[in-house]
This record gives structure tokens, sequence and C-alpha cells, in this order.
């Protein structure tokens, strides 16, 4: 499950951030509808970088084999599940107000608020 010489340190650091990029419902209006002097993004970006570049779903494998806490790895397995179950809407524009949607950025600042993540991301 763990790559011989992956840093879990750094995983935890650059995954932790992109699960408080799904949470920042602010940044997202902006980045997502052009409004940000400099950052540009998307939903599926956001998700790709979840998932695709820092690898959500076996994080949570090794959450669930580790010694973290038992709460915390079910939050992250609730925010994949709602996640997984999430149809985007037509645009962004759209899907920035759908209402499941939001409750996965108030899921994703759940765990954000956790000391774990306050933690690793305060390093």
């Amino acid at each position: 499950m763990i790559k011989e010489n992956e840093n879990i340190e750094s995983w935890e650091f650059n995954l932790f951030n992109a699960i408080k990029d799904v949470s920042d419902i602010k940044l997202q209006k902006k980045a997502w509808l052009g409004k940000h002097p400099v950052f540009v993004s998307s939903y599926s970006e956001v998700i790709s970088v979840l998932y695709d570049d820092f690898d959500f779903e076996r994080y949570i494998e090794y959450c669930n084999s580790s010694e973290k806490d038992d709460v915390f790895c079910q939050l992250l397995t609730d925010l994949d599940e709602m996640i997984s179950k999430y149809e985007p809407l037509s645009t962004d524009e759209m899907t920035l107000t759908d209402p499941f949607w939001l409750k996965i950025t108030e899921k994703a600042k759940e765990i954000c608020s956790s000391d774990i993540v306050k933690r690793t991301l305060n390093k």
C-alpha cells in the first residue's frame, strides 16, 4: 500500500490542501467563474487533483490500516462516498449552488477542522 521511499507527510500535506480546496466555496466561486485575479479552476480540476494527483482513495485505505483516528478515517470515507455519488450539474456556476455540492463542501470543512489536518497544514 505504501510505496518504498514514499513521503507520508508530503502526501498528507498535499492531499489535505486538496480537501481544503473542496471545502472553500468562496475560492471556488472566484476561480471557477474566472473572477480570481490569478487562480483558475473548475469542478473537474478540483476532483482530479484530489483523486488523480493525490490518490484520495488510496489514502483512505492507508488511513484505515494505520493508527489514525477512526472518526477521522470515517470522515474521509464519508466525503469519498458523497463525491462518488455526485453528478455535477451542466455548468460550474450551477454546481456552485447545488445543495448536494454544498453538503460536500461542508463535509470537507469538517475534515479540515480536525486536529490531524490542522497539525499537518500548520507545520
